[in-house]
């Protein structure tokens, strides 16, 4: 018996339905913190604060009122599917008539199973745009913002047997064992009114900040895989058993063509920061950003597949219909649930190193280097409970034209380089940046990628 039901696959199916619709909340807009490596809860100042540390808007920075020109950040990532797999395996191979399918090997099915990593693979994309930033500064006592962002993002877990399924089939004495499927999608909206103040001055420090955003957080669309046991198997005599036990749940917003739908979800969110500099080149900062959750209840939907099949007769219309109702799924009206927001810690520094005196003798221009290290706390698309580490670099060779750097370990990226620069006439800079330009490096070996850009008015 040869049985390939590939609609039977239901996370599957609802995670791919997301998407193409779909880093760490706040990272994507900062641009110069992108070309950084994301090094920021110290080094950033002015909007590019806001969702990173607030406390830094109260910090120096040019001009008196700053407006951010809808800066977007966009990343797209895998751990096990590599461009060069890609274009190995399902870019097809010529022919005198052209490119067609490539016929796959067992050696190449095995190569494309050995890219799962411990047996599973992670995919991501994420989005953020802010197409509204306004920052007034009032001599150096506050600072004060009002941002609205937008966010995109979706990432899914998939054990390596969905794919060992799609490549093999079930033949007589094959197993599989489809547990640990996981994924969520979400879009939001936060619009966020954020303030930096100066603190008293304190023996300890030279001088140091707080800060504080509320946001009103809107969801327009959620979805995510709750639950996946199951498991299928075909005995040697041709005897099929399955166990199918999957659900998930969706929410979505009426939107009826208006870009200010009625929110399928809302909430609160909250960031606090604090900053301190420690003495004239050494400044270090710590951030709790989206503490807050956001409830659910427009148009809620739970989705499942539940059932136990022993199909020893595939002539039985009875088995074959029970298998079948069981893989392609339900969806029953649900009731409203809460997700956490992507509550992240972050602490750094930053040090100024042409104010240090030997330094300053042999550096022309100027240079920042930063080092952050993020923690998340929630599993909301987007966000990532693995701990990050990484190093930035900005070097000023003229002011105008700064040229920016670094490197992160860990997260969801494992390791990635980052690469990114600004120019800056008059009162308007322009910032460019990618934190992970692996695809300008290795076409063959690069699995993410990611870039930014933003325009910037301060006056």
């Amino acid at each position: 018996m040869n049985f390939s039901p590939l609609k039977g696959i239901l996370p599957l199916a609802l995670l791919i339905s997301w998407l193409p619709g779909a880093t760490r909340a706040g990272d994507q807009t900062d641009i110069r913190g992108l070309g950084m490596a994301r090094s920021s809860v110290a080094a950033s100042r002015g909007l590019d604060a806001v969702g990173i540390n607030p406390a830094n808007l109260a910090l120096p920075d040019d001009g008196t009122v700053t407006i951010s020109l809808v800066p977007i950040g966009v990343g797209v990532g895998s751990d096990f599917m590599t461009y060069g797999l890609y274009n190995k395996f399902f870019t097809g191979v010529d022919s005198p008539t052209g490119r067609v399918a490539r016929n796959l090997s067992e050696a190449d099915k095995q190569e494309l199973l050995n890219a799962f990593p411990g047996g599973t693979g992670r995919i991501g994309a994420d989005a953020e745009v802010r197409p509204v930033g306004l920052a007034l500064r009032f001599g150096g006592f506050a600072t004060f913002a009002f941002t609205a962002t937008e966010r995109v993002a979706a990432s899914a877990t998939i054990p390596s047997a969905y794919a060992r399924f799609l490549l093999e089939g079930v033949t007589p004495g094959s197993a599989y064992d489809f547990s640990g499927a996981a994924g969520s999608a979400a879009w939001t909206r936060e619009y966020a009114l954020s303030a930096g103040f100066a603190l008293p001055d304190v023996p300890v420090f030279r001088s140091w900040s707080a800060g504080l955003s509320v946001k009103l957080v809107h969801g327009f669309a959620y979805a995510a895989v709750t639950r996946d046991d199951t498991w299928l198997s075909a005995g040697s005599n041709g005897v099929l058993d399955a166990n199918v036990d999957m659900a998930g749940v969706t929410s979505q917003s009426d939107f009826r063509g208006s870009p200010f739908p009625s929110p399928a979800g809302s909430g609160i969110g909250v960031d606090l920061g604090l900053s301190a500099e420690l003495n004239e080149f050494l400044m270090a900062a710590i951030s709790v950003t989206d503490i807050g959750s956001l409830r659910w209840d427009g148009d809620v939907r739970q989705v499942y597949g539940l059932g136990r099949m022993h199909l020893d007769d595939p002539m039985n219309g009875a088995q074959r219909d029970s298998l079948e109702h069981a893989v392609t799924g339900k969806t029953a009206p649900g009731g409203a649930f809460t997700t956490a927001l992507p509550t992240t810690l972050r602490m750094g520094v930053q040090v100024e190193l042409e104010k240090i005196k030997w330094v300053k003798k042999i550096l022309y221009g100027e240079m920042t280097a930063a080092c952050d290290f993020s923690q998340g706390f929630s599993d909301f698309p987007g966000s990532s409970r693995v701990g990050r580490l990484s190093l930035g670099l900005e070097y000023r060779p003229w002011q105008f034209l700064p040229i920016r750097t670094g490197v992160g370990f860990g997260g969801e990226d494992h390791f990635n380089f980052a690469l990114g620069f600004g120019l800056k006439i008059w009162a308007v800079q322009l910032d460019i940046a990618s934190d992970n330009i692996g695809w300008l490096l290795s076409h063959d070996s690069f699995s993410r990628g990611s870039l930014g850009v933003a325009l910037t008015l301060k006056l």
